[in-house]
This record gives structure tokens, C-alpha cells and sequence, in this order.
């Protein structure tokens, strides 16, 4: 039940499935992502053609739309990456070309004088940024709460307190084996962040 787990059982709520939602914790984001960084990356890092720069690109404007609905916070105060001496703004025009490529928009390379109108705090250094505009930040914990809140409304099943010590498959279906209880599925969507590999694991 972190980010990924919510946002996953609120999807799957839209149709006439039963979902249950397993976490091993007493409440939802309780694991990594409450520590994430809650940055919504623009994009320009990612190797272009990699999954990673499209999914990026893509979900980016997905934000907007979900946290409209869930009424969330997000805050589109874009990113810059400062070159703090000459030698630095290759390594800006190469971000600039790969975040085109990824197909970023409204990607640019600022200058000084613009770049100190953003952001006077900078170091005097501060030669030139790239500045993504897209970019943005959001409360990951706020947005599982949100989506856990609103798969339940819709009938998914949320089981706090449920570790999972065994995933035993056949007939076409699991039996997930927890302390409190048990759980039969045809289907199961793995969402254990960094634990995901034990959970690989136990039906591999």
C-alpha cells in the first residue's frame, strides 16, 4: 500500500473486479514511499528510447489530472540544473539535447542575467541552467492516503497489518498466507517496493 500499490487497487477500482489491497504496516506508505522525494521529474535525465524516458515523459501530465480528482497539492515550480563554471554548460547542453529527444516541453537554456531573475540566491558563479518548467513536486504519503481513501470508497479491501509469509499458486489461482489470515486470488500484483524480490520469490 505505498504509491504504487494505492494508485494500482484505485485503477482496478473503476471496474467490476474484487480487490484486496495487502500491507504488512499498521497504515499505507509506510515504506519507501514515505521517503521518496515527491519530485515529479520533467524528464531530461533519462537515457533516450529507454522505457524509463517514456514512461517519465509520459506520465508527467498524468499528475495534474490525478491530483485534481484526489484533491492533492501539486506544485509545478519547474527544476533547474546550474552550471556553476564554463566547463559546466557541456553538461547542460547535453541534458538539453537528451531531454528533446525524450520529448520534454518547454525545455530551455537560461543565462545568467534570466537565471539570477529565477533564482537570485545563486551562487555568484552561476554561469547558465537548464530549466524545466514541468517539473514539479507533490506529498507522496498525501497522495496514497488520497488513493487507498478512494480505492476503499469503491469497494476495494484494504488489509493493514497483513504480512505475507507465503504465496502458495495452482488451480489457476494463489493462496497468499499471512499471519492474520489468508487471501485467495487469480491474480496478484506485486507492489512490495524494496521488498518486491521476497515476494518474486515466493512463487518463482
Amino acid at each position: 500500500a505505498g504509491i504504487i500499490g494505492t494508485l494500482i487497487a484505485r485503477e482496478l477500482s473503476r471496474f467490476k473486479l474484487e480487490v484486496a489491497l495487502l500491507e504488512s504496516s499498521s497504515d499505507v506508505a509506510s515504506g519507501s514511499t514515505k521517503a521518496n522525494s515527491g519530485i515529479i521529474h520533467a524528464g531530461y535525465d533519462a537515457e533516450p528510447g529507454s522505457a524509463k524516458a517514456r514512461f517519465n515523459v509520459l506520465g508527467n501530465p498524468l499528475f495534474d489530472e490525478l491530483c485534481e480528482h484526489l484533491d492533492i497539492r501539486l506544485n509545478r515550480i519547474g527544476s533547474l540544473v546550474v552550471a556553476f563554471a564554463p566547463s559546466e554548460r557541456r553538461t547542460v547542453e547535453q541534458l538539453y539535447r537528451r531531454g528533446i529527444r525524450n520529448g520534454v516541453r518547454d525545455l530551455q537554456i537560461i543565462e545568467q542575467e534570466q537565471l539570477r531573475a529565477i533564482e537570485p540566491n545563486l551562487d555568484e558563479q552561476a554561469v547558465c541552467a537548464l530549466l524545466a518548467p514541468q517539473a514539479g513536486i507533490i506529498d507522496p504519503w498525501e497522495i496514497a492516503v488520497a488513493a487507498a481513501e478512494n480505492a476503499a470508497d469503491n469497494g476495494v479491501e484494504v488489509h493493514l497489518n497483513f504480512p505475507v509469509d507465503a504465496i502458495e499458486g495452482g488451480n489457476g489461482g494463489y493462496r497468499i498466507i499471512g499471519a492474520n489470515g489468508e487471501i485467495r486470488a487469480r491474480q496478484v500484483i506485486n507492489c512490495a517496493g524494496v521488498f518486491a524480490d521476497r515476494i518474486h520469490q515466493m512463487v518463482a
